[in-house]
């Protein structure tokens, strides 16, 4: 299952390469977007640094918490069609924009907010790998000068985001998510385990039941037949994605998946989740934007904290 029937370009981009295009003159405008987002376990706000400490230039602010489904009782659920306009129109970006999502945590929030852009249908996505080795290994400018606005600073023309059709969205949703009601239909009738590989990006103690949860009275422990891959376990040691060869071999060594030539081992597709959602698009984009492998892979948006709170307690599994 493609991002839409027009592939929307999605792909990670060096910090060197992310320069390149900054000074190439290539015709239209080039957006950052910080996608910086902590758990709400971590005394930061991604917002407030934007703000008042430092960002890249031209750069607007991604603010999963808000750019969210209004009154959810889960965190930061995907919008809905006419609150993505609305948001891209506050922050003044329009489709014929080349997005660059970046996250000051390295690979962290940044890959859900690329889907996000992409899941929504906008053309050209990249995702930079990361902005700490941009910060860190380069002489690159970055603004430290106080903001007042999440939006860029860039001029545009355009009054309206151009959005793809409701009816291209909608069709492009049932392809890339899935929803609670779905994914418990498959596993109590126990095609989860037969026709699907769910990965759960969360820490091994939460997935085994071990560890708590970060969210107070929230149990830990996993859905039937689901498969634990820590996000981390997909990047190096400087925080950036492992190289496509590395990953390749990861995912056959490990998990027996052959990604090279994929027909899933005869499965229909790929689940993924974690704790809220956010985690678990950085094996997404790994899969797809750093192997390239095409192969029908959905998130499950809800994620842990959904299942954890709605599924019925034999579907809660524990290890430990």
């Amino acid at each position: 299952m493609s991002i839409l029937k027009n592939k929307s370009v999605l792909s990670t981009v060096s910090p060197f390469a992310f320069r390149c295009l900054l000074t190439s003159g290539h015709q239209g405008r080039i957006i950052p977007v910080d996608g910086t987002w902590y758990m709400p376990n971590v005394p930061k706000n991604g917002k407030t640094q934007f703000l008042t400490e430092e960002r890249l230039e031209n750069a607007a602010f991604f603010d999963l918490d808000k750019i969210a489904l209004p009154g959810s009782k889960y965190p930061h659920m995907l919008p809905t069609y006419s609150g993505f306009k609305e948001a891209m129109e506050q922050l003044k970006l329009t489709r014929d924009d080349k997005i660059v999502v970046y996250d000051k945590q390295g690979i962290f929030s940044g890959p859900r907010v690329a889907w996000t852009f992409a899941l929504f249908g906008h053309p050209k996505v990249y995702l930079l790998d990361t902005y700490k080795v941009y910060k860190d290994g380069f002489d690159y400018p970055i603004e430290t000068n106080v903001v007042e606005s999440i939006s860029t600073p860039l001029n545009t023309e355009a009054e309206a985001y151009d959005m793809v059709s409701e009816a291209q969205f909608n069709d492009n949703y049932a392809q890339n998510v899935i929803e609670y009601e779905e994914l418990l239909s498959l596993v109590e009738s126990g095609e989860l385990e037969k026709e699907y590989i769910t990965f759960d990006a969360r820490s091994a103690d939460r997935f085994s039941g071990a560890a708590p949860e970060p969210r107070p009275g929230l149990s830990s422990g996993h859905v039937p037949s689901a498969k634990s891959l820590p996000f981390n376990k997909l990047l190096q040691p400087d925080g950036t994605y492992k190289l496509k060869e590395e990953l390749i071999e990861l995912f056959l060594n490990d998990y027996g998946l052959d990604l090279v030539t994929p027909d899933l081992n005869g499965k229909k597709g790929i689940i993924v989740m974690c704790g809220t959602g956010v985690t678990a698009v950085i094996i997404r984009f790994a899969i797809e934007g750093v192997i390239g492998a095409d192969v029908p892979i959905r998130v499950y948006d809800g994620s842990w904290t959904e299942w954890a709170q709605r599924a019925p307690s034999e579907y809660i599994v524990k290890d430990a």
